[in-house]
């Protein structure tokens, strides 16, 4: 396992900034959230050579983009405003493949108070349509569960049942993680988010995490997902890197 973290914890750093942290401690990768008003600069919108600019500074500082977080859902009654989810998402996937990033997040969407059949049948014909689109890039499109109107196994089954196309991932919005849900997403996981939980020195739930994901041959990454809207500490980022890769060392 590797471990990055979203720039939502380092809101307001450029992009070399965030690259050369990474690079000077225990992380792997950066994680890109793309369309969030973070300063890295990093979408859809940026130019072929920005494009090229980027993917050449991480990897010339050997740290790796694990992954572009987007704000994208498919749980959507309105069909101009799922047409445009489903556009901004393909504008992502191109993106990752320009960037080298393996996995883009979609969420289902909090639009609606619950997954019902329709919808659940809606967010994985889009899956469907967005794995094909990406289909040979590299680029992995991944629903986002523990989150939103996926809370639990139980939903993510429901979608993960109906989508028919070999290009698509789950991610796990969580460290904990039971076995109901390990044997629902174990064959499509691709990434996890973990959140403030994981900065108390005594939570082990990666640790936990790290010793049934690598039961499973998992070599991915688990990403810290903190959103305070403000840059945290790069002593605390240090300490809780350096303290979850010791987790998965042991593990």
């Amino acid at each position: 396992m590797k471990l990055s973290f979203m720039t939502f914890v380092c809101p307001t750093w450029e992009i070399e900034r965030a690259v050369a942290f990474a690079r000077d401690t225990d992380y792997d990768g950066v994680e890109i959230r793309v369309d969030a008003g973070h300063a890295h600069g990093v979408s859809s919108q940026c130019s072929a050579a920005e494009r090229k600019r980027v993917k050449a500074l991480f990897a010339a500082e050997g740290v790796e983009i694990p992954c572009v977080a987007t704000s994208g859902h498919f749980a959507c009654p309105d069909p101009a405003d799922h047409a445009a989810n489903v556009a901004a998402t393909k504008a992502n996937l191109d993106l990752a493949a320009d960037l080298g990033a393996p996995v883009v997040r979609i969420f289902a969407g909090g639009r609606i108070p619950r997954l019902t059949p329709e919808a659940a049948d809606q967010v994985a014909a889009a899956f469907d349509e967005v794995g094909e689109y990406a289909a040979g890039t590299g680029v992995c499109p991944m629903l986002e569960c523990g989150h939103d109107i996926i809370k639990s196994a139980t939903e993510a089954a429901e979608i993960l049942k109906r989508v028919t196309v070999e290009n698509f991932g789950a991610l796990w919005n969580h460290a904990d993680m039971d076995d109901e849900t390990y044997a629902v997403l174990k064959d499509r996981i691709r990434h996890f988010h973990v959140h403030n939980d994981v900065l108390d020195p005594e939570n082990t739930a990666v640790l936990d995490l790290a010793r049934r994901m690598k039961a499973a041959g998992y070599d991915g990454y688990v990403s810290l997902e903190i959103i305070e809207k403000k840059d945290l500490p790069e002593a605390l980022l240090t300490e809780t890197a350096a303290r979850l890769k010791g987790y998965m060392l042991q593990a």
